[in-house]
């Protein structure tokens, strides 16, 4: 029988653990180099939060198997690490926290490497990183035996976010002292060159968002960002980021950084449609961009969805920039480079909001 991991206490532990290592930092434990390389490891966020709900889980009972991650299995200290990870680990990091660790999806074992019934090197993984931290894991969490040992390695963790977010609260305190100072030309140069890096598609929605957020700035709009490749990541969304009027759906945009599909523009149409809105709108990247017109697709889709009262739109995030900056040379630029930030922040683009701030403390006292 799958062992019950009492939620209650292992969020007080947490809380103390904050509380504890506010005070005295905790440097070191049984397995710091395993800790270290899983934290700072690229694009091993799942594995992250595997292992510390895993250190948390033996935390809070000794009997717990470190390397179970569901009830079904057949380990005798087998418990559901996913409910424990959801409801008390990423809630945690939230709350205490300030979404440090990662606020886009709110139950991160949802993803591959979390539905395995338990950690093992033979788990299908990607290569790089994730590989090292899996087998890292696989490795080491045996190691900590006692809710003791347990106890002392979530406090490391505890001890490295804490620091992780001093940082980030000081690049944010940076990005808004810098902010205040850039002219709008200054901060379309600085969009586009945050367009440049991509970031696997964040960059085009942090643009994108923050645009909008200039477009459509009347207390009727609201404006939904959602994480990139995480379709149907909330129950109201309907595009990639969806535009609201008076709390309905109004007008969907899809976005893409490398060439969309005919299947993809059926999709989202349908999708757009079905939803309420009364618009739809293409939003180009550049590994996208249309090396003249777009393809027939696009103009087949507007045909046939005008007589539904759905328009279809498509344009270049270029041409989208060109218009809203032109059109509100009046626009507040710290507003629309604090949109930016939040964006990142909100999607979990962890990547693209780090070269923000970087890039936002490079360009202090320089003018575009």
């Amino acid at each position: 029988m799958a062992i019950d991991i009492d939620k209650s206490i292992a969020t007080k532990m947490l809380n103390a653990s904050y509380i504890s290592c506010l005070k005295t930092p905790v440097t070191s434990c049984r397995i710091k180099d395993t800790i270290d390389f899983v934290m700072g490891g690229k694009n091993c966020l799942t594995y992250r939060y595997i292992m510390i709900t895993a250190l948390l889980a033996k935390a809070v009972d000794a009997s717990v198997d470190i390397l179970s991650l569901q009830a079904g299995d057949s380990s005798a200290g087998a418990y559901d690490a996913r409910s424990l990870a959801s409801f008390v680990v990423f809630q945690f990091q939230k709350s205490l926290l300030g979404n440090v660790l990662d606020g886009a999806n709110s139950d991160p074992l949802v993803n591959k490497p979390g539905r395995f019934l338990r950690l093992s090197p033979d788990n299908p993984v990607a290569g790089g990183d994730p590989k090292k931290a899996l087998l890292l894991l696989c490795n080491d969490l045996p190691k900590v035996q006692t809710s003791n040992d347990a106890r002392i390695c979530v406090d490391y963790i505890i001890t490295m976010l804490i620091a992780e977010k001093a940082k980030r609260d000081s690049k944010q305190k940076k990005f808004e002292d810098t902010a205040r100072n850039m002219s709008i030309f200054h901060v379309r140069n600085f969009l586009s060159a945050l367009l440049d890096q991509g970031f696997g598609g964040a960059s085009l929605v942090l643009v994108t968002t923050a645009l909008y957020s200039v477009q459509f700035a009347g207390e009727e709009y609201s404006i939904s960002a959602h994480p990139v490749n995480q379709a149907g990541s909330s129950k109201r969304q309907f595009s990639d980021l969806d535009l609201f009027k008076n709390n309905s759906p109004y007008m969907g945009t899809e976005l893409k950084d490398k060439p969309f599909t005919a299947s993809d523009v059926d999709h989202a149409a349908e999708t757009a449609f079905n939803a309420g809105a009364s618009g739809l709108l293409f939003v180009a990247g550049r590994q996208s961009s249309f090396a003249s017109q777009p393809p027939t697709y696009f103009a087949n889709a507007r045909k046939k969805y005008a007589r539904d009262g759905l328009y279809v739109g498509v344009t270049s995030i270029d041409s989208l920039m060109d218009t809203v900056f032109s059109s509100h040379m009046d626009m507040n630029a710290t507003h629309l480079l604090e949109i930016v930030r939040k964006t990142a922040e909100d999607i979990g683009a962890l990547e693209a909001q780090m070269w923000v701030y970087e890039h936002m403390a490079m360009e202090e006292g320089q003018e575009g």
